[in-house]
């Protein structure tokens, strides 16, 4: 099937069963897209000619006021059934490498506190995925269950292992299966890579500073080892925010490599502090930890991952203060 992009010559192949978003990607298009599961509507386009089917009819990436003017899709779920013409402004960055369907089996589930756990996959054709440190792949959950996004924890291995750090959502159908269903050995569906917030080839006389919050570690602890294994002397200054000490999750696995790379530094952060927190905690909310730090000079850039509320605070914090360009911040919100 043929895509065609409205007031350009620019034209991409989509294969049955295949999302505008993938098939874009894959053509080397700079899509406009965040979270590419339904929820954001970052990828939201205007159908100008043929028919798509919706992986997900319910996405919220859609208002309703889209849904009533009848020709807004989520290119993140529309199979098209057919050839098509599409309204949609692409960038022109760089795209990292075009995500695929694969399949994985579990071979790793080990929880690190109540509600969040460490999940590790390999892929079954033991061939490693290429892709950039921040970036994430789409999980799907059995029939009924909408794809979610998981960010890699671990860099590309060359035996396709995948590591990822889950949190458990009260109510939540995609981390209720993981947690209470998902065993070893099972095989499990996933596409990927997605995802912009990767790590840039920034200047390694400059820091690097990272900001997380809860199980958005996991892409921002990735960016942290490949630029340690990139530029061992460029310092890293990472700030992991949670709302309690008992919150608080991997962190011996850091304090070993921080252990073995003087420049990586690790900044806890607790929103809810306590007498009993152990010393080395900071308090308050992890960006205002981060801020009090600030060099005079403001960053040059900024990776951040974590629920909306924390990755709003920074930006307000951050980027409309002038403390560090708009276009250098790189982010993933973990709905």
């Amino acid at each position: 099937m043929q895509v065609r992009l409205h007031g350009s010559d620019v034209g991409f192949d989509c294969a049955p069963g295949q999302t505008l978003l993938a098939a874009g990607l894959a053509a080397g298009l700079d899509m406009p897209y965040e979270c590419a599961s339904g929820s954001c509507g970052s990828c939201r386009a205007r159908l100008l000619e043929g028919r798509v089917r919706p992986r997900w009819p319910a996405a919220p990436g859609l208002s309703e006021r889209d849904r009533a003017k009848g020709d807004r899709i989520l290119c993140c779920q529309a199979e098209p059934e057919g050839d098509c013409t599409l309204q949609l402004r692409t960038g022109s960055g760089p795209v990292p490498a075009a995500p695929r369907p694969r399949q994985a089996t579990v071979t790793r589930l080990r929880p690190l506190n109540e509600d969040v756990l460490e999940l590790q996959l390999r892929l079954s054709d033991g061939q490693p995925m290429d892709y950039r440190p921040g970036q994430f792949v789409l999980l799907q959950p059995p029939q009924g269950i909408g794809r979610r996004a998981y960010s890699m924890a671990n860099l590309p291995a060359a035996d396709g292992s995948l590591q990822f750090l889950v949190k458990r959502k009260p109510g939540g159908a995609a981390s209720g299966w993981i947690f209470g269903q998902l065993g070893l050995g099972e095989p499990v569906m996933l596409e990927g890579p997605y995802g912009r917030a990767w790590l840039r080839d920034d200047p390694v006389d400059r820091p690097l500073w990272l900001l997380a919050g809860g199980s958005g570690l996991a892409p921002v602890w990735a960016i942290a080892q490949a630029s340690l294994a990139a530029a061992p002397r460029r310092r890293v200054r990472l700030y992991f925010g949670v709302q309690r000490a008992c919150d608080v999750f991997w962190l011996d696995e850091m304090r070993r490599v921080a252990s073995a790379a003087s420049s990586l530094q690790i900044v806890v952060a607790l929103a809810e502090p306590s007498a009993a927190d152990p010393p080395e905690c900071r308090h308050g909310p992890v960006a205002d930890v981060l801020v009090a730090d600030l060099p005079p000079e403001g960053l040059q850039s900024l990776y951040m991952a974590g629920p909306p509320g924390l990755i709003a605070h920074a930006t307000e914090r951050l980027v409309r203060s002038g403390r560090v360009p708009a276009d250098r911040v790189y982010y993933d919100r973990y709905a």
